[in-house]
């Protein structure tokens, strides 16, 4: 859980547009789409290119619309450098969407954060060394073999609500991972005073945003929080993420070795 946590709390360096963005799920999960679906592509068959139809059909399976939000990552995306656009030949009103190198890079690092735990766990799996050497080949097979269990990770997310709350907030990712990588070592669980201050600058968002989120949490019993913004998860919290990496772990697992299929 240690190796997640860490992973989780440096994932995306210092950039903080992706640090903001992708450590929320409905985009993060929509920019891993796109991957998926360019990975699985078949030249054959442009019903399996990707396009905005084909991105909005699969992130209704994750629960992720209406449709223009799609389309608004879409156009973000596409703003930011990270998908390119262009006609297709038969029907000029319809455009195919390809991912850059600097998106697919991207994704490389996140698949890597997910598989360190197993290669600890697994030291002798080329497959997880080749993931956590970022290597393209591996990252192409993992995001195609990704697409057939997109409905068992809709059911990890569904499935945990306590990490859930912090999931689908921008940055929540990367302030849930603080919060536990802060008070990991405090014998009372305690982080140190100021938390609100460091999850600002670690998720690249504001106290303000940090605190709404915090008391939001409180009230659902996830955090406690102490005076001088000294923030606790509370075990309810913890045990969730115990369950939720563990799911999440054997998902990765799962894809990686489908992706080793023929």
């Amino acid at each position: 859980m240690s190796s997640l946590i860490d992973g989780l709390a440096t994932l995306y360096g210092e950039d903080r547009r992706l640090i903001r963005e992708l450590s929320e799920y409905k985009r993060a999960v929509t920019f891993m789409l796109a991957i998926c679906i360019a990975a699985g592509e078949r030249e054959e068959d442009p019903e399996t290119w990707l396009t905005v139809a084909r991105l909005v059909e699969l992130a209704a399976i994750m629960a992720i619309g209406p449709d223009r939000r799609v389309r608004r990552y879409v156009e973000e995306m596409r703003a930011d450098g990270h998908l390119v656009e262009t006609p297709m030949a038969e029907d000029r009103r319809r455009h195919r969407l390809r991912p850059t190198e600097a998106m697919l890079a991207i994704d490389r690092e996140w698949v890597s954060v997910f598989h360190a735990p197993l290669a600890l766990l697994m030291p002798e799996e080329r497959r997880l060394q080749e993931a956590i050497a970022r290597d393209p080949g591996y990252h192409r097979g993992y995001r195609r073999a990704s697409l057939r269990t997109l409905g068992m990770a809709r059911k990890t997310m569904v499935m945990h609500p306590p990490v859930d709350s912090f999931l689908y907030q921008a940055g929540g990712a990367r302030i849930l991972a603080t919060l536990l990588q802060s008070a990991r070592d405090a014998p009372d669980g305690w982080t140190e005073p100021g938390f609100y201050s460091l999850a600002a600058e670690r998720s690249a968002t504001t106290r303000v945003h940090v605190r709404g989120m915090l008391r939001g949490a409180e009230a659902s019993g996830y955090v406690e929080i102490g005076p001088a913004t000294r923030v606790r998860a509370t075990p309810l919290l913890i045990e969730d993420f115990r369950t939720w990496t563990a799911d999440s772990l054997a998902t990765t697992d799962l894809v990686s070795l489908l992706a080793q299929e023929p």
